[in-house]
């Protein structure tokens, strides 16, 4: 009796510092952002299966460690070009990019009324982010530039720490759930893994998408041609004169309308009148 009251003391002592703990997951004291990207949660092993092999003791260990900075690096680069030259610079970048061991991640082309725009968006090796945003100096007239440096150091190791203790506390849990007698118990017990574990995958996979971002450097880059002044001023021209030729033919056809509505009159009257006189010449002869 007594080990049954010490196992629920603690599992009660457990439940008040796992609230405190959620609170840092979802309340306001939680100072990070959510990531955007998504993780799937790991289901629980039914309870018969818990304790035919011991529960949940599959988990792996998550002792990763990191002792040097962590920074996310990230840029965007709009390039002008020579107009017809779009096609060779593209094979000069494509050459760059194998040249600093680069991935590239999507590829998309748009050609516009005035101007034509590709554009490429990789992956590379931060120790090289820097070397390769200078290279692309070559390729024309850079017209925009944007870089952004994260260090998330700090955040990392912050992360690492919530998710020991975490792991170490579903230990624990396990011990507790192996010495449970009945089902209250084990009910209990298992609740309070569901939640330990909900809040280690959820920091876990914070921490996964902070190496993820760091480990590569995202570079966009835009190479973008102007079309020639004659074929825009083409345009133009041929737009007016459309239009003109559209007013043209509405005008015309308000006139004929207008001069109809006068015409037909006077002829009906003209034809009256020539009708008579022709009348009145037969009865002279």
């Amino acid at each position: 009796m007594k080990g049954k009251l010490a196992i629920l003391a603690f599992v009660s002592l457990i439940m008040f510092f796992g609230c405190i703990g959620m609170d840092e997951v979802t309340g306001s004291r939680n100072h990070y952002a959510e990531p955007e990207y998504a993780y799937s949660s790991k289901g629980m092993p039914a309870p018969m299966a818990a304790m035919e092999s011991g529960p949940y003791g599959g988990y792996d260990s998550y002792d990763y460690e990191y002792d040097e900075q962590m920074v996310i690096k990230e840029g965007s680069i709009s390039i002008n070009v020579e107009t017809g030259t779009l096609e060779q610079k593209e094979e000069e970048l494509s050459a760059l990019i194998d040249e600093y061991n680069a991935e590239v991640s999507s590829i998309w082309f748009n050609e516009y009324s005035t101007e034509k725009r590709y554009a490429i968006t990789l992956k590379l090796a931060p120790s090289k982010f820097d070397a390769f945003m200078d290279s692309l100096d070559a390729l024309g007239e850079i017209k925009n530039i944007d870089t952004s440096f994260d260090d998330v150091t700090e955040q990392y190791t912050d992360l690492q720490t919530r998710i020991n203790n975490l792991q170490e506390e579903l230990a624990r849990l396990n011990e507790l759930y192996a010495e449970a007698r009945n089902v209250e118990e084990i009910l209990m017990i298992e609740r309070e893994v569901t939640r330990v574990q909900t809040e280690l995958e959820i920091y876990q996979g914070r921490a996964m998408d902070l190496e993820r971002r760091s480990a590569k450097s995202t570079v966009t880059v835009y190479l973008i041609e102007e079309k020639p002044e004659l074929q825009t001023e083409f345009l133009l021209p041929l737009e007016e004169v459309v239009a003109l030729f559209l007013g043209a033919l509405s005008t015309a056809i308000l006139l004929i309308v207008g001069l109809a509505g006068f015409i037909i009159p006077l002829a009906i009257v003209f034809i009256i009148f020539y009708a008579i006189y022709r009348a009145l010449k037969k009865k002279k002869r």
